[in-house]
């Protein structure tokens, strides 16, 4: 894979995948977007966000010199035509909205080169219904990362009923090349993961509508009492996942029934405009600790 595109502009998602791809020596890495602001915002994340590359100078992973050669195989446009020319491999990481992935891996099937592979990073669309609107539906399969995607090895690879055999094991091996551990999964609504993941958030969400503790307590429980590096609502929050959660949450109740629900408190959250912290989310007016004027573990406000 010697040029992978990542469409979305290197958003939340985005701009980990590209820092991950960039650790593969002499790939280069297009952010691509229609939009200015977004192909910014990607690009600043990379350089010095939570996770980019200064950061990585500072705390001793990378060198450099390291970092410079990564800086310099980064490449932002808004052209579709220039950035998908000679790609081998195409992320999508546009929201998680069906129409809006259909529309953007229909307009990338028509510029970009005829062998070239593409990966969708939903959560939970079926591959094969994203892949309704590609001339050539083989060359499409599904690549679930999770946040921080440059840190976090496990991506769960969805095979879609007509992705290509091939097109599973070129995505698998390069994923395997930049430090993952792809995981294969069959093609249905979320995956394993999404499913799993998506229950017990909506739970924790659904006790805190009927009283039974705030969002403080919850988060405190689950990592004290379960190891979890993070609370559910501080994940919702610090990593702005808010929002795909809810977009995937509804589309899960429309194709897996009523016990993926969204419940009403996270509908008055997310219509407020509360999508998680506002560095991660522009235009985001905080999370679910602002909007319920909670205090996080530990008395922090």
């Amino acid at each position: 894979m010697k040029r992978v595109a990542i469409l979305g502009g290197g958003g939340l998602m985005g701009h980990g995948m590209a820092l991950a791809c960039l650790r593969s020596p002499g790939t280069e890495v297009v952010l691509l977007s229609r939009r200015q602001e977004s192909l910014d915002h990607g690009a600043q994340l990379v350089r010095s966000g939570p996770f980019g590359i200064e950061r990585g100078v500072e705390r001793g992973k990378i060198t450099r010199e390291q970092a410079d050669d990564m800086l310099s195989r980064l490449r932002l446009t808004l052209d579709y035509e220039e950035g998908l020319a000679d790609v081998d491999l195409v992320f999508e990481t546009v929201p998680e909205v069906l129409a809006a992935k259909q529309k953007v891996l229909a307009q990338a099937e028509q510029v970009a080169p005829p062998a070239a592979v593409f990966a969708s990073g939903t959560s939970s669309i079926m591959i094969s219904e994203l892949a309704g609107t590609l001339n050539d539906p083989g060359r499409l399969v599904g690549t679930h990362w999770f946040y921080p995607a440059n840190v976090m090895p496990l991506i769960e690879l969805a095979r879609g009923e007509l992705s290509h055999d091939d097109a599973v094991r070129r995505v698998t091996r390069f994923l395997r090349t930049i430090g993952k551990k792809p995981v294969v999964v069959g093609d249905a609504p979320g995956f394993f993961m999404t499913r799993f993941i998506n229950l017990y958030i909506a739970e924790a969400i659904r006790l805190v509508e009927l009283g039974v503790a705030g969002p403080a307590e919850i988060d405190e429980m689950v990592k004290t009492g379960l190891g979890w590096p993070m609370g559910v609502f501080e994940l919702l929050d610090d990593t702005a996942s808010f929002d795909s959660w809810y977009h995937a949450q509804e589309y899960l109740h429309e194709t897996c029934g009523d016990r993926y629900a969204v419940p009403p408190l996270a509908r008055k959250v997310f219509r407020a405009g509360y999508r998680g912290a506002p560095a991660l989310k522009p235009g985001s007016r905080g999370g679910w600790y602002e909007f319920l004027g909670a205090r996080r573990p530990g008395g922090e406000s």
